[in-house]
């Protein structure tokens, strides 16, 4: 059985019935997009105390910049957790001597 295509007002109507995408993004060239495309890809996905996934755990993850750092205020719906993380792009860590 071949694929037939939907008339607009077929499709329109389907469309209509489907929810809402909860991580609709803006429309491509608008001066937001690429920030909220970023932001879906490096929001923290699991709670950094009880590994947990945030987003399945009814947590939520909010981005805002301090300078040129980019900090998600995190709050785990699991285990209560909340706090802020930050991605770096480079660590050093220096070891106390034994």
């Amino acid at each position: 059985m071949a694929d037939t295509p939907m008339s607009p007002g077929d499709r329109k109507a389907d469309l209509a019935a489907l929810p809402p995408d909860p991580h609709r993004l803006p429309p491509k060239g608008s001066w937001f997009g690429p920030d909220a495309e970023r932001h879906l890809l490096d929001r923290p996905k699991f709670c950094p105390m009880c590994a947990a996934d945030v987003e399945l755990g009814g947590g939520i993850s909010t981005e805002y910049w301090a300078a040129d750092l980019r900090v998600f205020m995190t709050w785990c719906g699991d285990c209560g957790w909340f706090g802020e993380i930050t991605r770096f792009d480079i660590v050093t860590i220096t070891e106390e001597e034994h």
